[in-house]
């Protein structure tokens, strides 16, 4: 501003103050009044001058024109606004400090919008991105709380010497981003952070006990492969394979160098009838549920983000989903698993074109479709143009008398995902994704651009197994201990309508009324056993089926598993009224 200088005569009833004229950005004259400390005496603060006071000090400017004449602006000195400071905060004692988490502060510094000057000078960038940084900064650290309004913007670009422009496209940005919220007729307003995202819940629980213990309870909610001596063959070709490695371990995997473990996959799966397949075909995963995320990922690139599953639906296909931030939409189910006509209903509501599914061994009822059911889907399929998951990591052996798999009948849509995870050894994470016909190319770019490809040490590893026999030799034996197991869940759940399939630790037990699934884990935990209710394989809308999914744990000993599954029948057949057993 530039100053003009007059001093004016002070009314004898007026404190000790100094009146000058100064001229505003406008050329307009200004009269700033300022008081002295000794305008208070020392005691409590008194009022400003009353405006009769106020209009004998600035007689001599009377005469002026109505335009000319400046109006009145007060400007305590330092002191002065010190013991008026003070004074109000006697008045109105200073609020609880809240953090960003919602509970009282310790120690938090905020100031009021006031007091808030960022200095946009030596930022790189234009000036409205240096506020709208300072903004988010702010907000950032709770030095403007949350709520705080903020100034409209010619008064913003008055204090930070800018255009009014800069700030409404700082301000613009500030919003864009969360980090203000604008109202008509209200103003502009530092927003609250956002909730942060609830952590799900893991794939994986943790054991509550050594498989082979005897203490504690019989933990059945995953299923657990039998031990048939899988360490001791992985352990013995790990060991030739270490002393066979050269000096290409030191770069990087390039998409050609996993051809012979891509061979040797192949040939693991040719008895699994999954149609016209070559190694161009076929994509390595660490496991299944690696090649699920990564086929999500190739399909909803250019398509809705959305996702028809399974009513009941495996938890990881779900997280898999979320990761593409895509919705899941369920799909109901019967006997057979996932039904077409409602497939057909969803896939015409909502403009979905990826469907992911478990035709062989559905997870967890452990339903089977049947080769007519299989024809209804990829029929459904092609009308919409959908692309479909064929998760069939827990497909039971090969049948040759079996349905063919879904990419055996619509090998231009589907999607085939094997796993050794659930064969094998769980550990091993080595999965086998056999992608649509000229869909190879792109699956292992998409691959390498997520994990830069299997090492060399687990396609060496694979590649042995397989030729070597040992795979096949332990998936049968695998196949043998598990159709034990299985057989003592017959016979302690006959009569309950209880589902298996030959070869998968697992299976599912509908609930007879008046059970709920939910009362029914508790009542069961209470007696040593614990299993997982229908309800964890629901989304968060639908309402569960009564049933709950019972892991046939391999490693633990015969005699306690069949005490556990025995107790979990006779319990189901009580009913809820009759008290843990």
């Amino acid at each position: 501003m530039a100053g003009a200088a007059s001093t004016l005569p002070a009314a004898a009833a007026a404190p000790p103050m100094d009146a000058r004229v100064i001229k505003d950005r406008r050329s307009r004259p200004v009269v700033l009044v300022i008081l002295s400390p000794s305008a208070w005496g020392g005691g409590p603060p008194r009022p400003v001058p009353s405006r009769p006071c106020m209009r004998d000090t600035l007689a001599p400017l009377s005469r002026l024109s109505r335009g000319q004449r400046p109006w009145a602006a007060v400007i305590f000195s330092p002191a002065a606004r010190s013991r008026r400071g003070t004074a109000r905060q006697r008045l109105c004692p200073q609020r609880r400090r809240i953090n960003r988490n919602g509970r009282p502060g310790h120690k938090e510094v905020q100031m009021r919008i006031e007091e808030w000057q960022p200095d946009l000078s030596g930022q790189p960038g234009p000036k409205f991105r240096a506020l709208a940084n300072a903004l988010r900064e702010a907000a950032r650290s709770g030095l403007l709380a949350p709520g705080t309004r903020l100034p409209p913007m010619r008064d913003m670009a008055w204090r930070l010497k800018v255009t009014t422009g800069t700030v409404a496209r700082a301000y613009q940005v500030a919003a864009a981003e969360g980090v203000i919220e604008s109202h008509v007729g209200r103003g502009s307003f530092v927003a609250a952070p956002p909730a942060r995202r609830p952590v799900p819940q893991p794939l994986l629980y943790e054991s509550l006990d050594h498989p082979m213990s005897q203490q504690g309870p019989a933990d059945l909610r995953i299923p657990q492969l039998p031990d048939c001596g899988q360490a001791r063959v992985l352990a013995r070709h790990l060991t030739a394979l270490a002393d066979d490695l050269d000096a290409d371990v030191l770069d990087y995997t390039p998409l050609s160098r996993d051809q012979d473990c891509r061979a040797a996959a192949l040939d693991w799966m040719a008895v699994r009838r999954v149609g016209p397949a070559s190694t161009g075909d076929m994509v390595l995963t660490h496991g299944g549920q690696h090649a699920i995320t990564l086929v999500m990922a190739l399909c909803l690139a250019d398509q809705p983000a959305q996702v028809m599953v399974e009513a009941l639906t495996y938890p990881g296909i779900v997280h898999a989903a979320r990761l593409m931030r895509a919705q899941t939409l369920p799909v109901a189910l019967d006997d057979q698993g996932m039904r077409p006509e409602d497939l057909d209903r969803v896939a015409r509501a909502s403009g979905a074109r990826l469907v992911c599914l478990t035709p062989s061994a559905q997870n967890p009822t452990l339903a089977s479709m049947g080769a007519e059911r299989r024809a209804a889907i990829i029929a459904v399929a092609r009308r919409h143009d959908i692309q479909i998951i064929e998760d069939e990591c827990y497909a039971p052996s090969p049948d040759p008398q079996g349905p063919p798999s879904l990419r055996a009948l619509a090998p231009e849509r589907v999607w085939h995902v094997s796993s050794l995870s659930k064969i094998i050894a769980a550990g091993l994470r080595f999965g086998i994704l056999i992608c649509p016909e000229g869909m190879g190319q792109a699956g292992r770019v998409a691959a390498q651009h997520s994990h830069m490809g299997l090492s060399q040490p687990i396609t060496g590893l694979v590649t042995r197994l397989i030729r070597s026999g040992d795979a096949a030799r332990i998936a049968r034996e695998v196949k043998e201990l598990v159709d034990d197991r299985l057989a003592l869940a017959h016979e302690a759940l006959d009569g309950l309508g209880m589902r298996g399939q030959p070869g998968v630790p697992m299976v599912w037990l509908p609930l007879p009324a008046p059970w709920n699934a939910v009362d029914f884990v508790a009542r069961a935990a209470v007696a040593g056993v614990i299993v997982r209710p229908s309800s964890d394989f629901c989304g968060p809308d639908q309402v569960p089926v009564q049933g709950v999914r019972i892991a046939l744990n391999c490693r633990m000993p015969r005699a306690r598993l069949a005490a556990a599954v025995d107790g979990l029948g006779r319990m189901a057949r009580s009913g809820p009224l009759a008290g843990p057993d």
